[in-house]
């Protein structure tokens, strides 16, 4: 009779190892970002991946250079960045990918509800101050500290813009970040002096141990301001996420050097939390409170 019940119960026990094993691998995963190229296994054939999609452990994805996939586990509260180029499943880039960032709760569920809120779907270039109305958890105040910390980089109160473009004015940063420019046709970077009607698009690195939401703010010498990267009604910022230690290449946005013999200074701005960027389409103007934490890049072209 001993022998039969330790028997049981070690038939139990490792059928509830195998229960729990089954559990892990079949875990979700919610795609948050996908920046630049990456598609999943369906079948024999891939598809496009999109934010919104759940994974499993087994999930192929096959993600391409430069590109990122991020998602969310929400059973831990834990957000993952892969960016190993190549077919991989889900679980071997989970065994691959840096430590992940722990999100609270409640941050966790405001993103998530965001995510598949229908502002969020809405991109749109800003031509004009626009500012996201949604009440959410992300207080909209913050955004003005990005504004102030901007403001404390000119030499000029009265025209943020144009100090900010100045080369002799050395622009401080936060962050190890930086980006280039690369050419759709060749794939290389443009160099400062660049030919006009060049279409290129932004490639940017992120040298920290962050993930970083950026944006670029393309000002031109007589002030009109263009903002690079498209903005989301909802302000989650979630396509414009650059995972902590990558370099990633943002080529559904290309744009063209449209305007011979004309000097533009694009100005990356990089934070640790998202905001609302469309805030840089209006005078840049400082309060003198308080400073956002953030990453600043500048670099100038010329049109000939």
């Amino acid at each position: 009779m001993k022998i039969r019940k330790y028997s049981t119960m070690r038939l139990l026990v490792m059928s509830f190892a195998i229960l729990a094993s089954t559990m892990v691998s079949a875990a979700d995963y919610l795609v948050y970002s996908v920046v630049g190229t990456a598609k999943i296994y369906e079948g024999s054939k891939t598809v496009s991946l999109n934010a919104r999609k759940t994974l499993t452990t087994s999930s192929r994805l096959v993600i391409g250079k430069e590109s990122a996939v991020t998602v969310i586990d929400e059973a831990n509260s834990k957000m993952y960045s892969f960016t190993t180029e190549g077919t991989n499943t889900v679980g071997a880039l989970l065994k691959a990918a840096k430590a992940p960032k722990n999100l609270s709760k409640q941050y966790l569920s405001y993103m998530v509800k965001q995510l598949f809120s229908k502002e969020s779907k809405n991109l749109s270039h800003p031509s004009a101050y626009m500012q996201a109305t949604a009440t959410s958890y992300r207080a909209t105040a913050r955004d003005s500290f990005l504004l102030n910390r901007l403001a404390s980089m000119s030499d000029e109160p009265a025209s943020v813009e144009s100090s900010l473009i100045k080369p002799k004015n050395l622009l401080s940063t936060d962050m190890d970040v930086r980006f280039d420019l690369v050419s759709c046709e060749t794939g290389l970077p443009v160099n400062p002096e660049v030919d006009v009607n060049t279409n290129c698009y932004v490639r940017v690195t992120n040298g920290t141990e962050e993930p970083l939401f950026v944006n670029v703010l393309d000002i031109d010498e007589r002030g009109n301001k263009y903002l690079v990267l498209p903005v989301d009604e909802a302000a989650i910022c979630a396509h414009l996420l650059v995972p902590a230690r990558s370099t990633v290449a943002f080529k559904s946005e290309p744009f063209e050097f449209s305007e011979a013999n004309c000097r533009e200074t694009f100005l990356l701005v990089a934070t640790e939390e998202p905001v609302d960027f469309s805030i840089l389409m209006s005078p840049i103007r400082g309060n003198g409170g308080d400073q956002m934490k953030s990453g600043i890049y500048r670099v100038a072209y010329y049109t000939k």
